[in-house]
């Protein structure tokens, strides 16, 4: 004969367990990050940012910068932890001083970067992505030196 304990037990086991994954996060753990991008107090017109793990997360991200504004969906979104920030936005211009490929010239534009090594390959700009709240990062870029006219 069945006890009511084991009755009650067996009944109720695959309730809990039915609710409790109606309330896991879909995201897992994912949260969204949006933000501007200045360069010399300008919007940036196009580039990309992209987030590096710091703390060991699984979320590298990034993702196209438009119009001085970025925006990583939840669902794509990172992890939270801190992150080294990577920019990036070419002049899309061939240098002058450059040679522009083989005989007859080339179709390939050679882009300087816009932004300084300080924000791009040799960034340590850090940000940490919070469970809560709003994940805004906004950076305001000086021009890469590179680029800055000669006299």
């Amino acid at each position: 004969m069945v006890s009511l304990r084991a009755l009650l037990v067996g009944s109720l086991l695959p309730l809990v367990v039915a609710l409790s994954a109606g309330c896991s996060d879909k995201h897992d753990g994912r949260m969204e990050v949006t933000g501007a991008v200045k360069l010399q107090g300008q919007p940036l017109k196009d580039g990309l940012i992209r987030f590096v793990p710091l703390d060991g997360q699984d979320t590298p991200g990034g993702g196209p910068i438009q119009n001085g504004e970025y925006k990583i969906p939840r669902a794509n979104g990172l992890k939270p932890g801190k992150y080294l920030v990577q920019l990036s936005s070419g002049d899309g211009k061939t240098p002058n001083d450059e040679e522009a490929g083989g005989p007859g010239g080339s179709t390939n534009i050679v882009s300087v970067d816009r932004i300084p090594d300080e924000w791009n390959v040799r960034s340590k700009q850090q940000v940490e992505v919070k469970s809560s709240g709003a994940n805004r990062f906004d950076f305001d870029v000086p021009l890469n030196p590179r680029l800055k006219k000669k006299p």
